[in-house]
């Protein structure tokens, strides 16, 4: 993983941006079906590629942008969409299971802020 570029808020914030910007454009030309995968899969992408994680930016890429063209170049789906989802699942397992990135001071913070919060409730 290499250096984040801005905050995790700030990243967040312009995915949630290219998100809103994307609908608009969806209400446009009202190409709603596969047009939601690019208005979903690019934001995250840009998002991973802001806080420098280049390699989930590219797994991303990767599902949302192939099920973008399959869909609107009517390529045969019944065999490459399943291998897009099996690829991404099994990238975000292996990746969650047995990659340790190191946490930052803030994250830990963060999250134990989050779990007293559920722990009061």
């Amino acid at each position: 993983m290499s250096r984040p570029m801005v905050s995790k808020k700030k990243a967040q914030t312009l995915a949630f941006a290219l998100f809103v910007i994307g609908i608009g454009i969806l209400f446009f030309v009202n190409n709603w079906w596969p047009g939601i995968a690019l208005v979903i899969g690019l934001p995250l992408a840009a998002k991973h590629y802001l806080l420098g994680k280049h390699w989930d930016m590219i797994l991303c890429l990767f599902v949302f942008i192939g099920i973008f063209v399959t869909v609107q170049f009517q390529i045969e789906w019944s065999l490459l969409l399943p291998i897009l989802f099996i690829v991404g699942g099994l990238y975000i397992f292996l990746k969650e299971f047995f990659v340790k990135e190191p946490e930052s001071e803030a994250e830990r913070e963060e999250d134990l802020k989050h779990e007293i919060e559920e722990d009061q409730k």
